[in-house]
């Protein structure tokens, strides 16, 4: 574990409510981390008399484990809030043996993660260069750390507006975090195209070809995984695959518009 100065420097510099895991997020979930920022890192077994500055937090502590890191990662019911789920037996983690089961993740690398997606963090992990990844991590339980950051849990339901072409709008009411497929598959709006009305995967994230546009309140969907941009990448960044995407706040989606070459093959 780091402590003192090197990890309050980090900290008190980096802009969490701009980081790049959180892009593309809910806008609330992107105001909440700040509160964190000038805490120290201090090591659980650091001595007594180590001399700890003003301001120190002991539950907040950076470690460098293998990108193999041995952690099952969980989530609340949003997916957000990364947490160490569980321990693999033998990897990285418990051999380091200092991340603890219940440990919150803040950061990978320079990058917040604070409300972030398990998604989000496991593709942060993935691409870190070099032979290690550097954790941020929090000693505590979820609800300790969003009173740390300030956060406030958002609307319990949003409003979905169902765009069209040649039929009216449909407008629904659905719980916040939910699977924007799964919402509209349940109304009878197609969010297929051609023959893959018959050939999709039933919303197992396998097939590419849930595509929508999301018109509006594209903030409050949840971000776009490295591998949702890369099928997607002849299309706009509006556009998102339905079944990986988890709705926070008012949105408007339009269904059966134009898409890429790419997505015609699948």
């Amino acid at each position: 574990m780091a402590r003192g100065g090197a990890a309050l420097a980090w900290l008190a510099a980096l802009n969490l409510c701009g980081a790049a895991a959180l892009r593309g997020a809910p806008a609330a979930l992107t105001r909440h981390a700040s509160a964190l920022r000038g805490r120290a890192v201090v090591a659980a077994t650091a001595p007594a008399n180590a001399g700890a500055e003003a301001g120190d937090d002991p539950r907040v502590y950076e470690v460098s484990i293998g990108r193999r890191t041995g952690i099952d990662i969980g989530c609340d019911l949003s997916l957000r809030w990364p947490y160490v789920f569980a321990l693999v037996p033998g990897g990285a983690a418990e051999l380091n043996g200092q991340i603890a089961v219940g440990d919150q993740l803040l950061g990978v690398g320079r990058t917040s993660v604070v409300g972030a997606t398990v998604a989000e963090t496991t593709d942060l992990i993935a691409s870190a260069g070099g032979d290690e990844v550097l954790l941020t991590l929090f000693r505590g339980s979820r609800a300790e750390l969003q009173r740390e950051v300030g956060f406030a849990a958002g609307p319990s339901t949003v409003t979905i507006r169902v765009v069209q072409q040649g039929l009216p709008d449909v407008v629904f009411t659905a719980k916040a975090g939910c699977n924007l497929r799964d919402e509209l598959v349940a109304r009878k709006i197609n969010v297929y195209r051609s023959f893959t009305r018959w050939t999709n995967c039933s919303g197992k994230q396998l097939c590419g070809s849930c595509i929508v546009d999301v018109t509006a309140g594209l903030d409050a969907c949840s971000r776009r995984s490295i591998d949702e941009s890369s099928t997607l990448r002849e299309n706009p960044p509006s556009y998102r695959l339905s079944c990986i995407t988890q709705v926070h706040g008012d949105i408007t989606v339009a269904v059966q518009t134009p898409v890429g070459a790419a997505q015609w093959t699948r």
